[in-house]
């Protein structure tokens, strides 16, 4: 890998990163980490960091504290003292965190909470199981507006909580003064809470004062911005070559919720075991060989399930179509992912080219969409009627390979993205040999889950006129972190803010999509997570400009697709199939027929 390498990635491969910052025994602590690491992390970040002056020192250690705490194998909790007792009186009985106060340093204007997790893991429990009944007679919309609702509550309680630690003005010797209570300290904590379920992270690395600073350099660098992080190399390898071309053993089942939600299966993958066993879009898994999965975080449920091939799993399902629970035994097998994949929809001789991710280990994304266009061309017998290139769930990668395939689509040495640093500006432009003919009817699909690099992508054949973009808003992230390699470490730091061709920067905003088109069953929008959710995110600047000529295409477009009925039609039609319908591939695939005849907005 060479030395700062930069990559636009998303929140998905930060919420793994900042998951070490919480609770490092969930990566590999690489060996030796004490203050002369986390110094050295400190100066590195204060040398490089795209904004110094948005690296707040106080703040900063506060985060660093936090961090230290809660990578204890029975986590503390880090409260600003007037804070918490605010917290407590106004709080209703069944939403306090039980446990003791535990004074670092008397006096002082902060106190940590050491939780009584059985009893709040009751509480929780208690608290979910009336959540859930009181949700299922509340509509859909209800339920989208409490969601709202939440977030404003959250992000208000966040602006409080940060307002108290600028009263207070931590700062480095208190820092110190928790480290040390840590080191003095750390036996009474290194033990997992009673109510732990899973296996223990400490297994093979017993718990030492390396993990609550590596712990500590994460939650200081995350006090910037989320995107910014220290991981281990070996987990960043790992991460690699799964993201290229991967394979697990398992069943090949998609799943969504966990926690205080119901673990629903979203689909079985075509042809998996789970799939050929009866699992059907829909079931909801109440057990795993016979064992309750109520309130269990979706990582470890899906640990359960997974095995090695050849090896059978039971599930409990429960489904609305039938009056008891099913008994499912499955036949694990070896579940095969790529990162580059196609399918041909011999109606239309439409090609659909899905790019999962932007990371590689060896094979690059270019060659390999190269290939796979190849290949769609040659089933359509020389010519396509279409292309659908499906960024759904993209969470980005590496922004040098963004730019290559960005020039697979884009006229020749056109703007793919502007870079500003501090106090630089470079233009990117594309430098690949372009790969579709200039009047193929393109479209590209994103979601909230389409970040970083996929944004770079779908917002330069935006700004060409290369595509049709439709989808729901992408996720809003537009900054680069450069990678750098530090001995057995790697220190990703946000170094620069990418914008569109045409200038504006998607930060916060996210790709706003030509044509709204839903993904979901009912055609609504449900709340999506994006970088707006995420704590310290960067602010937006400069927001996108109106393209008359663009809307006027569009118009065009929407007019002659209409209620898009024949695309509603079908959808009803697969309704309750075993395989979950590509809701949103349908009802783009309408589009088609009208970009035949409106191209661009150039003609």
């Amino acid at each position: 890998m060479k030395p700062f390498q930069s990559f636009a990635l998303s929140a998905i491969l930060t919420a793994f990163v900042y998951s070490i910052g919480c609770n490092p025994a969930q990566s590999r602590v690489p060996g030796e980490f004490s203050w002369t690491q986390f110094d050295e992390i400190l100066r590195f970040a204060r040398q490089n960091y795209i904004d110094p002056d948005n690296i707040k020192d106080n703040r900063a250690y506060v985060g660093a504290a936090e961090s230290a705490l809660r990578s204890l194998p029975n986590p503390l909790i880090l409260y600003p003292r007037k804070y918490y007792q605010d917290l407590r009186a106004k709080q209703p009985e069944d939403k306090k965190i039980p446990g003791n106060i535990v004074e670092i340093e008397k006096g002082a204007a902060y106190v940590v909470l050491a939780p009584d997790y059985s009893a709040w893991d009751k509480k929780q429990d208690a608290l979910a199981a009336k959540e859930r009944e009181r949700r299922k007679k509340i509509s859909s919309k209800q339920r989208q507006e409490e969601v709202e609702k939440q977030r404003k509550e959250i992000m208000a309680e966040q602006e409080t909580l940060e307002k108290a630690w600028n009263d207070v003005g931590f700062g480095r010797k208190d820092f110190e003064t928790v480290i040390a209570w840590i080191e003095k300290n750390k036996g009474q904590y290194s033990s997992l809470p009673p109510s732990y379920k899973g296996e223990n992270p400490y297994r093979d690395e017993p718990f030492g004062i390396q993990h609550v600073f590596f712990a500590s350099a994460n939650g200081f660098l995350q006090t910037m911005d989320p995107h910014s992080a220290v991981m281990d190399m070996e987990s960043w390898q790992k991460i690699l070559k799964e993201s290229e071309d991967s394979s697990f053993e398992g069943i090949g089942a998609m799943l969504r919720g966990g926690g205080n939600q119901e673990v629903v299966v979203e689909t079985p993958l075509p042809g998996s075991p789970a799939h050929n066993a009866g699992i059907r879009s829909g079931d909801v898994i109440v057990k795993v060989d016979g064992n309750s999965i109520e309130n269990m975080v979706l990582g470890e449920v899906v640990k359960r399930i997974r095995g090695p091939k050849e090896t059978f799993v039971t599930l409990e399902i429960e489904r609305k179509t039938e009056v008891a629970n099913l008994i499912i035994r499955i036949k694990r097998g070896v579940i095969v992912q790529k990162s580059v994949s196609s399918s041909y929809i011999e109606d239309g001789k439409i090609g659909v080219i899905k790019l999962s991710s932007f990371l590689f280990s060896e094979k690059r994304p270019t060659e390999l969409i190269r290939h796979e266009y190849e290949s769609l061309v040659k089933k359509a017998g020389g010519r396509l009627g279409g292309l659908v290139l499906d960024l759904r769930g993209n969470p980005g990668g590496d922004l040098d390979e963004a730019i290559r395939i960005a020039g697979l689509f884009v006229p020749e040495n056109r703007v793919v993205v502007q870079i500003k640093r501090r106090g630089d500006k470079e233009e990117r432009r594309a430098d690949e040999s372009r790969m579709i003919p200039a009047d193929l009817p393109m479209i590209v699909l994103i979601n909230a889950g389409s970040a970083s690099a996929s944004e770079i992508v779908a917002s330069a054949l935006m700004d060409h006129n290369t595509a049709l973009v439709l989808g729901e808003r992408s996720f809003g992230k537009a900054t680069v972190q450069s990678l750098q390699p530090r001995g057995k470490i790697l220190i990703k730091l946000t170094t620069a803010r990418y914008y569109a061709p045409n200038g504006y920067t998607i930060q916060v905003y996210g790709v706003q999509p030509d044509i709204a088109v839903s993904e979901e069953e009912d055609n609504g929008f449900p709340p999506r997570f994006r970088e707006e959710d995420m704590w310290k995110h960067l602010p937006e600047l400069t927001a996108r400009d109106r393209n008359p000529a663009r809307e006027a295409w569009i118009q065009k477009i929407k007019a002659a697709v209409g209620n898009n009925e024949k695309a509603e039609q079908e959808i009803k039609l697969h309704k309750g199939d075993a395989l979950k319908p590509d809701y949103m591939m349908l009802r783009a695939l309408s589009y088609f027929n009208a970009l035949k005849q409106q191209p661009s907005p150039t003609e």
